[in-house]
């Protein structure tokens, strides 16, 4: 089914596994986010030109582009409602930064499509609903696009062994 296995599995471990050897809940919900990447898509977490689903997808979920996310053979059929809720979790699920992203609480919260939840989310503005125990970890780092492309390119050589 998966030709390389250990480049399969490799994409459902969060940035900072890699980084720093960190497992926590954090780890589990950025898991979490590449399998709602899927389910969305279509595609596979590792496509043939081993390239990844969430490099692939960050672009288009920053520009909130559902359509484009969507899997292409859904066509129209679906409600564009629910797959907004599902692309914002998953989202928040990848975030860069394990500070940024939900406790599953919140995920099971925004995937039910608690309006008000949702709507903070969206906007970034309520903080504490995204923050754990892990964030004093990384309040102090400042973790900007760059630093977080190219930890995802270490991150991709070291599960695809190249």
């Amino acid at each position: 089914m998966y030709p390389n296995l250990k480049a399969h599995l490799g994409v459902y471990f969060a940035p900072e596994y890699y980084m720093h050897g960190i497992v926590d809940e954090k780890t589990d919900i950025y898991a979490f986010g590449v399998l709602l990447l899927e389910l969305i898509t279509g595609r596979r977490p590792v496509d043939h030109l081993q390239q990844s689903l969430v490099i692939w997808a960050k672009p288009l979920l920053d520009n909130n582009d559902t359509k484009e996310l969507a899997d292409p053979s859904l066509g129209n059929n679906y409600d564009l409602e629910e797959m907004d809720r599902v692309v914002l979790t998953a989202s928040l699920c990848i975030e860069q930064s394990p500070v940024l992203r939900p406790r599953m609480s919140q995920v099971v919260i925004l995937l039910r499509g608690d309006e008000y939840v949702s709507e903070r989310a969206k906007k970034g503005k309520d903080r504490t609903l995204l923050r754990t125990y892990s964030e004093e970890i990384f309040d102090a780092q400042d973790y900007n696009s760059t630093r977080y492309l190219n930890d995802l390119k270490r991150y991709k050589e070291l599960a695809l062994g190249s």
